[in-house]
């Protein structure tokens, strides 16, 4: 593909610059969904809240970015995916602010809906506008470098956001992301081209699909919530239970509304592409099974070895930072070999990397836990470009953005579903021996050296339980990546130097 010159930058080099306004985006979203965390305690006691509103502070912002990853995805392949994305940058520039000015936890959460308003319309065009403007044997290591990039974010986020914290206040982890989104809204009205990123859009004019964007975001909603509340009230609750049954019914609804509509939002046909296909579902039990260790490695670490939070972050960063070297690797290698046999050792490797983690001892060394961590960041370097390029390659160009939109809340998706299902085998093992309270009845250092060895045994045992089941969604996601199409040769570079 031939991209053609842009007013300020000519030539190849075109397609760096675009990539690197993506990367902005890209990293000004993850930073903010990890910088928070460190936050909270600081937080709580500025605002005179509780525990159930400054968890909302993550929850809410979590939620919103999943619903509206898909209505924002095919908004964008109607628009164009400049306008969505630079829309993005100002809502979440506006979000970052008041967010920084909030004087109660209300406030705080509601703009931290509206940060999410703006992250889900970066998020959802992020994929799709690398894919439209980088040809074939270049898409995996562009790919490979938003991984990169996403994981610098979530490494650098807690380093940042203390150092905020300690000479600022918790207010600056929002106001910081004012002067980069200025940044990135400028370039990307700079930089990108509307022509070239929405090349292909039919002639015959789309309407957006309102009826089916209603019935995804609350069905999806239900779900969510009902994943959210799940491991605290028990599944068999009936709040819990009724969410289930609107889940269903929605999205049964859902699926007859778009089977029925000519320009649905979601174009079902996606689906019957057996690449798109694989790579979705391999995506999902992917992060399906690291969610795992996401969720549970900071509570073993703190509550079980006796590390303190510090020592915890510095032990967890290596994984994002292979990650970070890994990706852009694996993604030049895809493009080249393709990505079946790339992604499904990658997944193969986390799988292998979350049965050690789950096997750990309560007195494991900082060398054992580091080891494995690290064999856990290879594995998702693998195969998170190879995946993302295969299946961004497999979606027509008109149907980019809601391709995107697609994989982005297939990542969200896991992510919400995987920390649900591992608080419930931890809480479950917790709940015979500290009651209902469950993780709120332990304190930092309460484990460690055998000094209640019952309530060290029941965590132990649903930790176990809980990686067990990862390694199974690792299993799966095998799988699903084995059947995806075999790769072809992508068309020869211009000049005809073929792809070396």
């Amino acid at each position: 593909m031939s991209v053609p010159q842009n007013r300020l930058f000519g030539g190849e080099g075109h397609r760096w610059w675009v990539l690197a306004t993506v990367a902005t985006g890209v990293l000004m979203a993850t930073l903010d969904a990890s910088i928070v965390n460190i936050a909270l305690p600081t937080i709580l006691e500025d605002l005179r809240t509780n525990l159930v509103y400054v968890q909302w502070v993550l929850e809410a912002y979590l939620l919103a970015i999943t619903v509206l990853l898909l209505p924002f995805g095919r908004l964008s392949d109607i628009v164009g995916r400049k306008r969505v994305y630079s829309a993005g940058f100002l809502i979440f520039v506006a979000g970052s602010a008041l967010s920084g000015l909030s004087r109660s936890a209300e406030e705080l959460i509601a703009f931290r809906i509206l940060q999410a308003v703006g992250a889900a319309m970066i998020l959802a065009n992020g994929f799709a506008i690398v894919t439209a403007v980088f040809p074939p044997w270049q898409r995996g290591v562009a790919l490979g470098s938003l991984g990169t990039v996403v994981a610098a974010g979530f490494a650098l986020g807690p380093t940042v956001g203390g150092l905020l914290i300690d000479s600022l206040g918790w207010p600056w982890i929002f106001y910081v992301n004012v002067p980069i989104g200025i940044l990135g809204t400028t370039a990307a009205w700079v930089i990108l081209s509307e022509r070239v990123l929405s090349a292909g859009r039919g002639r015959i004019p789309e309407r957006f699909d309102f009826a089916g964007a209603g019935l995804a975001v609350l069905s999806l909603l239900s779900l969510l919530m009902a994943l959210t509340l799940g491991p605290e009230m028990g599944w068999s609750s009936p709040l819990v239970l009724l969410l289930g049954a609107v889940f269903v019914l929605l999205t049964a609804a859902f699926f007859v509304v778009e089977s029925r509509l000519e320009q649905p939002m979601v174009d079902l046909t996606l689906f019957r592409r057996r690449t798109f296909t694989a790579g979705n579902v391999a995506g999902i039990m992917a992060f399906l099974a690291i969610s795992a260790n996401a969720f549970l490695m900071p509570f073993y670490l703190q509550l079980v070895v006796g590390y303190s939070p510090l020592q915890a972050g510095l032990l967890l960063t290596p994984t994002a930072l292979v990650l970070a070297v890994v990706a852009p690797i694996s993604g030049w290698l895809s493009d080249r070999i393709g990505a079946r046999v790339l992604s499904s050792m990658g997944l193969a490797i986390n799988g292998v990397a979350l049965l050690l983690l789950g096997s750990l001892p309560a007195n494991a060394t900082y060398s054992q836990v580091l080891y494995w961590l690290l064999l856990l960041g290879l594995g998702q370097g693998m195969f998170q470009a190879p995946n993302n390029s295969s299946v961004m390659g497999d979606v027509p160009r008109e149907r980019l953005g809601i391709g995107s939109g697609i994989l982005s809340m297939m990542r969200n998706l896991g992510q919400v579903i995987g920390l649900a299902v591992s608080a419930s085998f931890l809480l479950g093992s917790l709940s015979s021996v500290v009651g209902p309270s469950s993780l709120g009845a332990l304190e930092l250092g309460a484990l460690p050296s055998g000094s209640d060895p019952e309530l060290l045994s029941a965590f132990m045992a649903g930790f176990r339980a809980a990686y067990l089941a990862a390694v199974g969604f690792a299993a799966l996601g095998i799988v699903a990546s084995l059947v995806r199409a075999p790769h072809t040769e992508p068309p020869a570079q211009p000049g005809g130097t073929g792809r070396g």
